[in-house]
Parts: structure tokens; C-alpha cells; sequence
């Protein structure tokens, strides 16, 4: 997908983030996870809007403190992945955070999402950490948060 277009989300603006929350994970509330993300003090949301209609594709949530940045959650409807969506999230966000101050950039993932990991190796993110059994999956399984962090200046 060649024309995504990023934009920042105002609170009130949330039911497009809520609806791709909810195709993202697994929660019985979307609307209220998004909401409840978006009050935490220091934080930013982040929009992909794709083709010429411009469909909400993705989110991302953001948090900056001091020097550091943290990506709360990132979502991506079924029909933006592998589609450059993701890059362009982090991208604008990367912009956004050094911005503000933030010197690097945290997140975590689950072990069982090889594809987000690639991403996130791709544009300068390595492994830092990892939480055992962080994760619970709708199957009930259990899987561990591989942390991860990028350096924005070195």
C-alpha cells in the first residue's frame, strides 16, 4: 500500500482507534481500553489512513517521559498488514518522540508474533528483556513479552 497517511488523534476521536483495537486484540471492550490508553498523562495517538478514501488502517499509542519513550499499543487492521502500515506508525512516531525530548524508544511483544518482531528488528529495535507467561491469549495459553528497544540518537 503506497499512500498511508499518518495523523495524530485527538481524544475525542477515538472510535476509529477503538474498532482496530478491537480487531487487534483480544479485549471485550475496545472502547474503553483505547479511551483508558489515551488519559494516560504524556501520551499521543497515531492514525494510518490508506488510498484515496482514507480508511483507518492502524494505530499507535505513544507515551513520553522524560528522555524516554514507550509504545503502549499498536494495532493494525487485518487489511494493512505486511502493507507498510506499521512502518509508517513507527516512523511518524519516531519524529514525534525525538520531538518531545525522547532519546529511545521501548516496547514489548508477544513471542508468538514473529511478523511485528521482524518490524520492529527492521527499524533498529533489538531485544532487551523478556516477561515470562505475560501474556494470556484468548485460548488461554500463556506467552511471554520479548521487551524491546530502539535507540533514536546514538
Amino acid at each position: 500500500m503506497n499512500d498511508i497517511h499518518v495523523c495524530e488523534v485527538a481524544f475525542g476521536e477515538i472510535s476509529a482507534v477503538a474498532h482496530i483495537y478491537g480487531e487487534s486484540f483480544d479485549e471485550p471492550y475496545p472502547e474503553v481500553m483505547a479511551a483508558a490508553l489515551l488519559r494516560t498523562p504524556g501520551t499521543s495517538c497515531f492514525l494510518a489512513l490508506g488510498g484515496l478514501e482514507r480508511t483507518p488502517l492502524g494505530f499507535l499509542v505513544v507515551r513520553v517521559i522524560l528522555d524516554e519513550a514507550e509504545v503502549l499499543s499498536i494495532g493494525t487492521l487485518s487489511d494493512g498488514r505486511r502493507q507498510g502500515v506499521g512502518t509508517a506508525l513507527l516512523r511518524k512516531t519516531f519524529d514525534a518522540v525525538l520531538i518531545e525530548g525522547a532519546r529511545v524508544v521501548h516496547l514489548e511483544v508477544g513471542e508468538d508474533n514473529p511478523g511485528a518482531v521482524a518490524l520492529y528488528r527492521k527499524l533498529g529495535f533489538r531485544p532487551t528483556g523478556r516477561r515470562e507467561d505475560y501474556y494470556t491469549r484468548a485460548d488461554k495459553r500463556r506467552v511471554a513479552a520479548i521487551l524491546m528497544t530502539c535507540d533514536l540518537i546514538n
